[in-house]
Parts: C-alpha cells; structure tokens; sequence
C-alpha cells in the first residue's frame, strides 16, 4: 500500500511540474536573432500572427512579447509532415526597432517530414510590413 502511495505521490508530482512548466512563456533557445523590422512591437507582432497564419499553422498561445503556432500533421506518400511547433519571440529595441527570433520545435517521430519554418515566416512578415 505504501508503494502504491508513494508511486501516486511521484505521478502528481511530475504532472503538476509538467503543467506548470507549460504554462510560462519558453525561453529563447540562443541569442542569435533572425531578424530586425524597423517598426514598433505592435505591428511586427500582428505580422506574426498573420505570417503563421498564412503559413497554416495554429495559434496556440500569444503574450506580449512571444507568439507561438502549431502546424497540425499531414500524411505525405512516404513520410507525415507537419506537427511543429514554432515559437516567435519579439524583442523591442529603440527608435522604433523589433527583433525577431523563430524556433521550430520538431518531434522526434516526424522529424524526417518537419522543416525549418524561420526563412517562410520572416518572409510572410516582411511583406505583410512593407503594406
């Protein structure tokens, strides 16, 4: 009985630490940026939100300073695509300056069908910007 206790006690535990660590906005994964816009946050915020949008991902979470998307999974004829995440951090600078960073998260099953998505979504910014 005792082991059946501490082995529920250790199940709640690490599903409360896995709950709670979600919750909190990822930290950026290096320092390198992607990008620099020569507008305010607003805006290249909203670009995001549009380019990932366009792209066909999912919004699953946006905080002042960070956006991140989900592209559900596709089947292809030999390997599924889709499943990744991306996350866009924004970083305001001064005079009007943002800088942008995109991260994909790939999962380990779908890996060999995931891509990069940082080149297609600075692009899809960069001309929703220049409107």
């Amino acid at each position: 009985m005792k082991t059946r206790t501490a082995i529920s006690g250790i199940l709640l535990w690490i599903s409360l630490a896995l709950i709670g660590g979600c919750a909190s906005t990822p930290a950026i994964k290096d320092a390198t940026f992607g990008a620099v816009f020569q507008q305010p946050v607003e805006p290249v915020k909203k670009a995001a939100v549009d380019a990932l949008v366009v792209i066909g991902f999912d919004i699953t979470k946006q905080e002042p300073m960070y956006i991140e998307g989900f592209r559900p999974r596709k089947m292809g004829l030999f390997v599924g695509s889709g499943g990744e995440t991306v996350g866009v951090w924004l970083t305001a600078q001064g005079s009007g300056q943002t800088k942008v960073k995109v991260d994909t998260a790939k999962s380990l099953i779908g890996i060999v069908g995931q891509r990069n998505w940082e080149p297609e979504i600075l692009n899809e910014m960069t001309k929703s910007l220049k409107k």
